[in-house]
């Protein structure tokens, strides 16, 4: 697994690092990695077949998480096919500041350009809303 994480919110300067270092670990002579023309890189876990990528952004919600839940958020990101949980993964509790996890569902037969788009159009979405939440 290559990580690649830094705080703020410019999700493609992030995806930049992320792209540079695997270009630089794929150009290791004598490291094959399986791929398939048709499904791509072929991994591990079969959650991640395609391009193998999962992208996450932590992110303060205090508002929309005001009454210990993330069931407000959960509505906003659900029908855009996010995932909303805790920074400690799949069935964590929430921050006690409101910080959430935020990740795209689908990672089969998905473009990493697809991926991080609907990652930034969720966020933009769960930010105004967040917004709407405190009374701005």
């Amino acid at each position: 697994r290559i990580m690649c994480m830094k705080k703020g919110s410019k999700l493609n300067e992030v995806f930049d690092r992320l792209r540079a270092g695997l270009d630089a670990v794929e150009s290791i002579d004598g490291i094959d990695f399986a791929t398939s023309d048709k499904y791509g890189y072929v991994t591990s876990c079969p959650s991640n077949l395609g391009t193998g990528m999962r992208a996450s952004v932590h992110i303060k919600l205090p508002n929309l998480t005001s009454d210990g839940t993330d069931r407000k958020a959960k509505e906003v990101a659900s029908p855009l096919g996010l995932s909303v949980r805790g920074t400690g993964g799949e069935h964590t509790p929430i921050g006690a500041d409101g910080t959430v996890d935020i990740s795209p569902r689908a990672r089969l037969f998905i473009k990493e350009k697809e991926i991080i788009q609907n990652l930034y159009d969720g966020i933009s979405l769960l930010l105004e809303e967040e917004k709407k939440a405190a009374g701005e």
